[in-house]
């Protein structure tokens, strides 16, 4: 389960998607941007009907809370100050492959990151 620490507040969404950085694949679409440098990641989600009906878009969000969860603990993510927005565009009820596509999503986040402070 997703602590509420790290769930986005609602009035943050539009914010994240004017002003952040999108990384696209099959499944969805990855937007982060930086917000302030002593927070906790903060993740949220958006699954529109287009996906399916109700059961399938809270199946999609449940496995992309557990997996956001888990990448938080691989990718060691704890204040790191950035605020992500995910947009599905493809029910996928399969864990691994939406895992595999939401940590490479999240891999060229970091990097660009990385890259991106070390400019400044």
């Amino acid at each position: 389960m997703l602590q509420k620490r790290y769930k986005l507040p609602p009035r943050l969404f539009n914010y994240i998607y004017d002003k952040g950085k999108k990384f696209r694949n099959e499944y969805g679409m990855l937007i982060a941007t930086p917000y302030s440098s002593d927070i906790t990641p903060k993740f949220g989600f958006v699954v529109s009907k287009k996906i399916g009906d109700a059961p399938d878009r809270h199946r999609m969000t449940r496995l992309l809370r557990v997996i956001v969860h888990e990448s938080i603990e691989e990718f060691d993510l704890k204040d790191n100050g950035y605020i992500y927005e995910y947009i599905a565009f493809k029910f996928c009820d399969d864990y691994h492959e939406l895992k595999k596509s939401f940590q490479k999503l999240l891999k060229k986040s970091i990097e660009y990151e990385k890259s991106n402070t070390l400019d400044n």
